[in-house]
Parts: C-alpha cells; sequence; structure tokens
C-alpha cells in the first residue's frame, strides 16, 4: 500500500485522502469491511498516526454514517481511534443503503436517508474532522457536511482512508450519461 495523500475539495471544505481507491487499498479495505478481517484495523491510519495527530490535533473526529454498522458497528471508528482525538458517531442512516451497489447518479440521492441522532453532544465553536473509509462521488460527505454547518462548528475538515481518482474518459462517460442532470465530479 503506498500513500498518496490526495488533497481535494468538497465545497469550501479542505479534505484528504491517505490512498487513491484502487488495487491494494482497494482490496485491503473489502477484506477488513466486507470481510470482517478485524485484525487489519491499524493498517489504514496507523502508519500516519503521527503526522495525522500533528495536523488535526485540535480537532474532535465525526464519523460518516455507515451501512456496516449491524455487523460491526461503524468499522470508520476503528479505522480512526488509533489517532486518539474524541470520536463521535451522531448520524443516522434512515434506509439500509450501501452506496457501493448505487449507480454514480443514484448516489447524490443518499442526502435523503442521512441525518443526525437525536441526542449528540454541542459541537458548538469546535473543530470537526469528518472522517470516512471511501470517497467516490462525495455525496455521503456533502450531506454530513450540510447537517454538521447547522451545529455551529468553528472549522470542519474532512479525512478518508481513499479517494476513487476518476480518470478524463470516465468523466466524460459520466457526464455523458448524466442526462442532463448537474453533475460535479470531484
Amino acid at each position: 500500500m503506498h500513500p498518496e495523500f490526495i488533497e481535494f475539495r468538497i465545497d469550501d471544505i479542505e479534505a484528504l485522502s491517505l490512498f487513491e481507491y484502487d488495487g491494494v487499498i482497494k482490496e485491503r479495505i473489502y477484506q477488513y469491511k466486507g470481510c470482517g478481517d478485524f485484525e487489519l484495523n491499524n493498517i489504514f491510519v496507523g502508519p500516519f498516526v503521527n503526522e495525522l495527530r500533528f495536523l488535526y490535533h485540535n480537532y474532535e473526529i465525526v464519523v460518516a454514517p455507515s451501512h456496516s454498522v449491524e455487523k460491526m458497528g461503524n468499522h470508520v471508528i476503528f479505522m480512526f481511534q488509533c489517532l486518539g482525538l474524541p470520536i463521535h458517531d451522531i448520524f443516522l442512516k434512515t434506509e439500509p443503503i450501501k452506496q457501493s451497489d448505487q449507480s454514480y447518479l443514484t448516489r447524490k440521492e443518499i442526502y435523503k436517508y442521512i441525518k443526525l441522532k437525536d441526542e449528540i453532544p454541542d459541537l458548538e465553536g469546535k473543530n470537526l474532522l469528518l472522517v470516512d473509509d471511501i470517497c467516490t462521488t462525495g455525496s455521503t460527505l456533502k450531506s454530513c457536511i450540510k447537517l454538521l454547518k447547522e451545529l455551529n462548528p468553528k472549522k470542519i475538515k474532512i479525512l478518508v482512508i481513499a479517494k476513487r481518482v476518476f480518470s478524463e474518459e470516465e468523466k466524460m462517460e459520466l457526464m455523458k450519461n448524466s442526462n442532463g442532470r448537474e453533475l460535479e465530479i470531484i
């Protein structure tokens, strides 16, 4: 696994991905998440723990919702707990929608199924680090950002394990198949 450290933005929020979502990292995430090989827990963030603690030393982690909560709890929590930052699991998926089973365009509809849990800590004026395992379209993260902004944090940043990077041909194909719908490819 070779880190890429991809900087990108979702709306006005700075984001960092540790890896490009392909090859070995894709296989390891599937092995961890899909097959339940929880011994892999620390291979994703662990090698960069000192650098990430430095970058996000005054942040509190907010975890993106996961479809796998029923099986093992939110696996993303376990991936990022090595940072030693406070972690808040404040989002809820109202339907068991698995993003990887959706088309690129259908993934944009995830906002309909993400909400804040009934009881959450006071995050007003805090620096929040929104974390997730994979960023493909950014739709889940955008939905979470919208809800987080309602809580009046001081700052929001994003950290993901892996980001899908689209080739120019893939971008053209997605645009062609969007049927005139507005399409942002991050």
